[in-house]
């Protein structure tokens, strides 16, 4: 049964990739020519699995090859912020599993791209050095490692140790990395599934509650038990989402408060949920109710979820412990028909529910009465602080914004906490405008020149890192310098008397004070650099400055080492 499979998935990719993947570069004959296209070609469809690309941009991304360093494909997605890398392995008979050697050489290939070590790959990834690059220096990128194989065999115990050991080491911190290991079942059910996707959904759906929109196109909105949205879930999965933007996100902070309300007042679901939308070609009524609106069956054909994939998903999984707790769950639910609306109605509704009306947790910083102050006492001096997103475009000397207060507060602050905090989602230091971390930074005795003057001392700090960076020829040093970023402020900060920052002008034009800030950036580096090559010389430079322990030890390794920093 396995070598049938592992037909049909040759089949497939044969069907989907023969005129795509590019095989210039192997020499190669016959047999072993077949080789590197079938393991070029599984790398293709498992990314495009997995990032919802399209074929051809799965095999652009292929970087397989000699020097590869045991990296098969790589592939940045900026919308979502995923870098994927892939390891491919084609097991003709379909039995086995990928050598643990090749699962270390992986490993290895993994750390040394984090960690700007391009010399140690072929020429296909320093094509994508500057993406890759890009896309590691984001703290918002997560990272998907995705290990396949036409094997039938689970991971055995030393591989599966491997991983365990690198998704333990790069998410010590926080959720960044996430394993796939894409076996010959898991690919064999995905041909399935993307045969089935190509069915619409048609759906009977009972609302409670319900109206009608009638002008300029047809909806009915109302309230839908959380039983039968599971069912839906239960019996669809993603193919409910064929055409939301995002899809289903994972485990991020709106799903767990999701979930969390789910558990704990699920009788307040709906007073708590945005809902969901749904576009459907057709909209019928049958007669279940009657003319009453208190409740109505509606019958919608080729329907999707376009605003409202994280809700669904998180009832769906919360279900599927027990559907039963579900019964006192109400959702908010609308569902537009496109019949007799205008030509791409469906795709501006999908674009609009998934971009207008997001709140985030700083534009509750708006009501934040201290922030009004530092504003008010900025524009006497001819400063605008603009703490509102949306209405600030462009930087100058006397125009700056929320992010930048908080990321030079945070760094002026001597609070290791704060900025690895900082480095790690600037969003939390915002969640709780009452206590700290919050209120450290911003308070009564914080005026707004403080505030100003420290801007301006780290856009210089900023300015000079970059300079350093520019000079370094070293991938590791490249990475410590734009990951170590923040704590580099922070020990220029402790540098400076910035007691003098609460009333005192400055004239931070002065071309001096670049060389100066050149030299300090310089001496921080170089010390930060000696004791991370003393202590972590096999840490992964990435996540490390994301670690609240090991950044706190290496600032107290360099205080002890240097008392300019105490």
């Amino acid at each position: 049964m396995s070598e049938l499979h592992v037909n049909h998935i040759k089949s497939q990719i044969n069907s989907d990739y023969s005129e795509l993947i590019d095989l210039s570069d192997t020499n190669a004959k016959d047999k072993q020519l077949e080789n590197f296209f079938l393991t070029r070609g599984l790398a293709a469809y498992s990314l495009e699995h997995h990032s919802q690309i399209t074929p051809k941009m799965a095999a652009e991304s292929i970087v397989d090859g000699s020097g590869d360093n045991g990296i098969d494909a790589i592939y940045y997605d900026a919308k979502s912020k995923y870098l994927f890398l892939v390891q491919s392995k084609w097991i003709h008979n379909g039995k086995g599993e990928p050598e643990n050697g090749e699962v270390k050489k992986f490993i290895s290939g993994i750390k040394d791209l984090m960690n700007f070590r391009f010399d140690r790959f072929n020429d296909k990834v320093k094509n994508k050095e500057v993406i890759i690059k890009n896309a590691i220096c984001d703290p918002k990128t997560k990272y998907q490692i995705i290990l396949t194989y036409t094997g039938i065999n689970d991971l055995a115990e030393p591989s599966r140790r491997d991983f365990s050991d690198l998704l333990l080491e790069l998410n010590d911190a926080s959720e960044l990395v996430y394993l796939s290991i894409f076996n010959q079942k898991r690919i064999h059910s995905s041909l399935v599934i993307s045969s089935e996707n190509l069915e619409p959904i048609d759906l009977t759906i009972q609302l409670k509650c319900f109206g009608k929109i009638t002008e300029p196109n047809v909806g009915f909105y109302g309230q839908v038990n959380g039983v039968e949205v599971y069912s839906w879930f239960d019996k669809y999965r993603k193919r409910l989402f064929a055409k939301n933007i995002r899809g289903v996100l994972g485990e991020t902070d709106v799903n767990k408060e999701i979930t969390q309300t789910l558990e704990e007042n699920p009788e307040y679901f709906w007073f708590f949920n945005n809902g969901i939308t749904l576009i459907s070609d057709s909209i019928e009524k049958n007669m279940v109710g009657g003319a009453s609106t208190d409740v109505g069956q509606f019958l919608c054909t080729n329907l999707s979820i376009v605003n409202g994939a994280q809700t669904v998903s998180s009832i769906g999984k919360f279900g599927e412990e027990n559907p039963a707790k579900l019964e006192k769950v109400y959702v908010p639910v609308r569902i537009i028909q496109l019949n007799g609306a205008e030509e791409n109605f469906g795709q501006k509704i999908t674009k609009a529910n998934n971009t207008q009306n997001r709140v985030k947790n700083r534009d509750f910083v708006t009501f934040d009465l201290e922030q009004t102050r530092i504003r008010e006492e900025l524009l006497i001096d001819g400063v605008d602080y603009r703490i509102s997103r949306g209405e600030y475009e462009s930087k100058n000397k006397i125009t700056f914004e929320l992010v930048e207060s908080t990321t030079s507060l945070a760094c002026a602050s001597n609070d290791i906490s704060i900025t690895v905090q900082l480095k790690r989602e600037i969003g939390i230091l915002w969640d709780d405008l009452e206590n700290a971390p919050y209120k450290k930074l911003f308070n009564p005795k914080v005026t707004g020149r403080y505030v100003y003057n420290c801007v301006r001392t780290q856009r210089i700090i900023d300015h000079s890192i970059k300079v350093k960076e520019s000079l370094l020829e070293s991938g590791r040093d490249k990475s410590i310098i734009i990951h170590g970023n923040r704590v580099i402020s922070m020990l220029v900060f402790n540098t400076i008397d910035t007691k003098k920052y609460k009333e005192n002008k400055f004239n931070f034009d002065n071309p001096k004070l670049l060389e100066v800030m050149d030299q300090k950036v310089t001496d921080a580096f170089e010390i930060m650099k000696k004791i991370i090559d003393n202590n972590y010389d096999k840490a992964i430079i990435v996540t490390l400055f994301k670690n609240k322990t090991k950044t706190n030890d290496i600032f107290e390794k360099i205080k002890d080492a240097n008392t300019v920093y105490n």
